[in-house]
């Protein structure tokens, strides 16, 4: 992260101050301790600008002093250390899943200190989802023993298209909403700022942060879940405008997808179409539902048909990436969501085809990798959402 000084900067001062205060909070919340003659070396301010912007940080309890550091061989007082209080505020996160919502709250430093897992309101109706929300919410507080008035938001990621600007659900095909403002809503029933955006675009917001990948410029992330969606990250900002890598065709197979159309790589490489074709090959699905997590503990175990189905996903999402890497060329593509708990499973044979369908020259610069963070990608993007629009403003960076 490159950070540049707005002494000079003109225009409004209150977008200047946040700009200062974007830039100190990423410096010390990335460091191990600062004080403030090294704040401002480091970011170009002058040692006025910091102090008056640390002082306030201070007074909102949002940077704490952590103790002193080493006076200079002439003497003098001591520096003090500076550190970002991770007791000063925190902020809730929502992952929205159809089968499972998960609600989390985390300190200043993004870590969670309390979560709830359960199962999403079988109804699926814009009121009993969002009352279920609101409910966990307060619980999630409540059983955090934290203030409400030290919570600075919510962060929502729901799978579909979400405007993130208005947090408008435009469209959502796992609980088929159309045109739903939860961020609204939600903030009269909670009394909180509220933030939303699609799954995939938080969850690589989540892996970033939390997954230690903040010097990687370029990044594709892909989210294999019940679908398959991504998010693309050029020169160390997400890219806003929605992408549907899920949906690119893929295979002449006539294989209907979700969205209407045949053959599209979601019908072919993701969770529900691993689980549709473990449910069609395997005899013993006539009592029971084959899970997705089924069909990968039987391929540990060496069962040849379900190692057959992982290497099959496995192919068409290396063939897509393929496509990806012709046009994009990222530093690092990154595999997450629920089926990437199979691990190399589900990896080997996507850079198996990768390398395959991938110009030479291209594929020697990017590397594959899974998530680090794996299924709390989703809680992680949604408390960093609400983190870096209401305290650490990195979209002024």
């Amino acid at each position: 992260m490159s950070f540049q000084a707005s002494d000079t900067r003109k225009g409004d001062s209150k977008l200047m101050g946040q700009i200062n205060q974007a830039l100190i909070l990423n410096l010390l919340r990335n460091g191990n301790g600062l004080s403030r003659t090294q704040i401002a070396r480091k970011i170009k301010l002058s040692k006025a600008t910091v102090s008056r912007v640390v002082n306030g940080l201070i007074e909102d309890k949002i940077v704490s002093v952590i103790g002193e550091g080493e006076s200079k061989k002439t003497g003098g007082r001591h520096p003090v250390i500076l550190s970002t209080n991770s007791s000063g505020r925190f902020v809730v996160g929502v992952d929205l899943g159809t089968t499972n919502i998960v609600v989390g709250i985390a300190n200043l430093k993004g870590e969670i200190i309390k979560k709830i897992r359960v199962p999403t309101d079988c109804g699926h109706s814009v009121e009993k989802v969002i009352l279920q929300i609101s409910n966990l919410v307060e619980e999630v507080i409540k059983q955090a023993n934290i203030k409400k008035n030290l919570i600075e938001g919510i962060g929502i990621a729901e799978a579909g298209i979400v405007d993130s600007s208005s947090g408008i659900i435009k469209y959502s095909p796992n609980f088929n909403w159309k045109n739903v403002n939860i961020t609204s809503i939600l903030e009269k029933k909670t009394g909180l700022r509220v933030f939303a955006d699609n799954c995939t675009r938080v969850m690589a917001i989540g892996e970033i942060w939390h997954g230690k990948r903040e010097s990687v410029n370029n990044i594709f992330y892909v989210n294999v879940g019940y679908g398959i969606g991504s998010a693309l990250m050029i020169n160390g900002k997400l890219h806003n405008k929605h992408s549907e890598f899920g949906h690119i065709p893929i295979t002449s197979k006539k294989i209907l997808c979700n969205c209407g159309k045949y053959g599209c790589l979601e019908a072919v490489a993701s969770g529900n179409a691993i689980e549709r074709k473990a449910n069609q090959l395997y005899n013993d699905s006539k009592n029971r539902w084959i899970t997705a997590k089924d069909v990968a503990e039987r391929a540990e175990q060496g069962d040849p048909v379900a190692q057959k189905i992982f290497k099959e996903a496995g192919y068409y999402i290396g063939k897509g990436l393929s496509f990806v890497e012709n046009v994009f060329n990222p530093d690092k593509i990154i595999i997450g969501g629920g089926i990437s708990a199979a691990g190399k499973l589900l990896l080997d044979p996507i850079i198996e085809s990768y390398n395959n369908f991938t110009m030479a020259i291209m594929k020697s610069t990017t590397k594959i990798e899974l998530s680090t963070i794996g299924m709390d990608a989703g809680i992680y993007g949604a408390v960093t959402m609400v983190l870096n629009k209401r305290i650490f403003y990195t979209s002024l960076l």
